[in-house]
């Protein structure tokens, strides 16, 4: 459960920060707006790096952080990861 949520968080945040840096090479410059829980933010911040700078954070009760790059969006879709595994063990 607990084990398995975070390491599900953790590769999910590092992957949603190399598409993050993958797409801002493109677009140096371009403010990215984030949304999504605190605590989620924070490590996508981290492993972003430099590149965090041009981070706008919007704190949202969803599960899910959300990243707009111009008219590109990425999420982490833990919400849906989370729902299929609850139904699996129920």
């Amino acid at each position: 459960g607990p084990v398995l949520t975070g390491d599900m968080h953790a590769r999910s945040i590092a992957q949603l920060a190399e598409t993050v840096k993958a797409a801002m090479e493109d677009a140096a410059g371009t403010r990215v707006r984030v949304s999504g829980p605190p605590v989620l933010f924070e490590a996508l911040r981290q492993a972003a790096g430099d590149r965090a700078a041009h981070f706008d954070f919007t704190e949202s009760p969803f599960p899910d952080l959300t990243v707009r790059i111009d008219d590109r969006l990425f999420e982490t879709r833990l919400a849906e990861w989370s729902a299929a595994m609850e139904e699996t063990l129920s």
